[in-house]
């Protein structure tokens, strides 16, 4: 969910942290020195020690609510948390055959807490893990969509014919169609792509 403020936005957060931050440790420095110091900077390091807290219940406390409190997740970004199961749909051509290869079991684990999001991808030949993802809501529509970046890893007896790579993806959330689809398409260094239909399992 930090991801969704904008830049300017995150900087100015960080800025002021990062002041009230200096002004409370400065303030507990001199209490403990046994020195005074000043009303303003007790205030900072309250200030600093209530922004903690907040800091690290959002991030365990988020999820648990919106799962509670559906309206949470559709003013911000859905809980993607979980596991995935469904087909890769590959667009590459075999120039033998001159055919596409079958549907490819995947599974997908993403891991999402309010300040971060990991997503794993794994077939029967590879996997892939996440280097960078960002959300993009469409909240008046209720359309959701994650952007990655990964690095694909086949198995060492794969390599022959399929070599490590880097690519992107990206998948979209229907809310109003189905909270536990996603709908995405791939791209690869390689030069191929394909597409993506995953369901979520139950917990």
């Amino acid at each position: 969910m930090w991801s969704l403020l904008q830049q300017k936005t995150q900087v100015t957060i960080i800025a002021f942290a990062s002041i009230v931050c200096t002004l409370g440790l400065q303030a507990l420095w001199l209490w403990l020195m046994g020195e005074q110091t000043t009303w303003w900077k007790w205030l900072s390091l309250v200030v600093f020690i209530v922004g903690v807290v907040l800091v690290a219940a959002a991030d365990l406390l988020w999820f648990p609510l919106a799962r509670r409190f559906p309206i949470l997740q559709r003013k911000l970004f859905p809980d993607l948390n979980g596991t995935w199961k469904g087909h890769l749909y590959s667009t590459w051509v075999n120039p033998e055959t001159g055919k596409t290869p079958p549907p490819i079991p995947t599974t997908v684990t993403i891991r999402q807490s309010f300040f971060s999001i990991s997503i794993t991808l794994q077939t029967g030949e590879s996997r892939s893990q996440s280097t960078r993802a960002f959300l993009e809501p469409d909240n008046v529509n209720r359309r959701y969509r994650v952007w990655y970046s990964y690095n694909n890893e086949p198995q060492a007896i794969y390599r022959y014919r399929s070599s490590p790579h880097e690519g992107v993806a990206y998948w979209d959330l229907d809310w109003d169609k189905d909270r536990n689809e996603l709908l995405g398409t791939y791209y690869t260094a390689r030069k191929s792509t394909g597409d993506m239909i995953l369901e979520r399992k139950p917990a």
